[in-house]
């Protein structure tokens, strides 16, 4: 074909272009796959742990990413957001998900600040599944990212079948005068049975009953809990005996034990 017929070939007046799926903001959850996942979940978990909750740290100043022997030996569960189809994609989620089998390699995470020898021991022919270092960006807090995570997380325990899920959980505060009523509340009404109950690590150990909540309303105490918590209590959740203070990232951390089978299933159907 000459050059003369090429110009003469009809244009097209108009051509439309679908654009709206290149520019419509996309969250996405899915379990790493490679080390550049974990570690971009690492990087997260440094920034919501340290960065944001105490500037003076320095211990891992140099490396900005939070990370530990467990990592190696878990799943982790991320969520990612893209503004678009041509944005970078960033991790706006993630939690640490650790079944009994991968633990025989390294122990639980739980171990470190609690003694739970007696809730492993009674449940020592069950699929366990440890729950930890869960965080999302604090742009994302607002927007359904837990609900979006244990939607996934379900499905993970339906494929393990997981009997019993445990893990802490933190308040915000390293100061427990200042959180006396809810860690009062949690113990006198959430308390683990004896025969499995786990307890704060002596050497740790901060009581958790410690006030009077006769003239409390428990609506004020339950809006105070953090949202966390207040999910799996929702669930069915138990509470171990004792808190611990994390004086580095400026928490106070309760334990919590949730066997499947007690989970609500109305509230799951919510949840999830």
């Amino acid at each position: 074909m000459s050059t003369e017929q090429l110009t003469k070939l009809p244009f097209a007046k108009k051509v439309n272009i679908i654009t709206s799926a290149f520019f419509a903001p996309k969250l996405s959850c899915y379990f790493a796959e490679n080390q550049k996942d974990i570690k971009a979940a690492q990087r997260l978990r440094y920034k919501v742990f340290f960065s944001e909750r105490n500037k003076k740290v320095v211990s891992l100043k140099y490396f900005k990413k939070d990370s530990d022997k467990y990592d190696q030996f878990a799943d982790h569960l991320i969520v990612t957001h893209q503004n678009g189809k041509f944005s970078k994609t960033k991790v706006v989620g993630t939690y640490r998900l650790l079944n009994s089998k991968s633990a025989q390699r390294c122990g639980f995470y739980s171990k470190e600040e609690f003694d739970i020898n007696r809730m492993l021991n009674n449940h020592e022919n069950q699929n366990l599944l440890e729950l930890s270092r869960s965080c999302i960006h604090k742009n994302f807090r607002k927007k359904n990212v837990l609900q979006f995570m244990w939607k996934k997380i379900h499905h993970y325990i339906l494929n393990h079948n997981i009997d019993v899920l445990f893990g802490m959980a933190s308040f915000l505060n390293d100061k427990p005068q200042e959180i006396k009523t809810e860690l009062t509340y949690l113990y006198q009404k959430f308390l683990m049975e004896e025969s499995i109950r786990v307890s704060a690590l002596d050497k740790h150990k901060t009581d958790m009953n410690i006030t009077n909540l006769d003239n409390v309303s428990e609506l004020s105490i339950v809006k105070n809990l953090p949202t966390l918590v207040k999910a799996y209590l929702r669930l069915g959740a138990k509470i171990g005996d004792g808190a611990v203070i994390d004086y580095v990232v400026k928490t106070t951390d309760i334990f919590i034990y949730l066997p499947y089978k007690n989970i609500s299933k109305t509230y799951l159907k919510k949840f999830i």
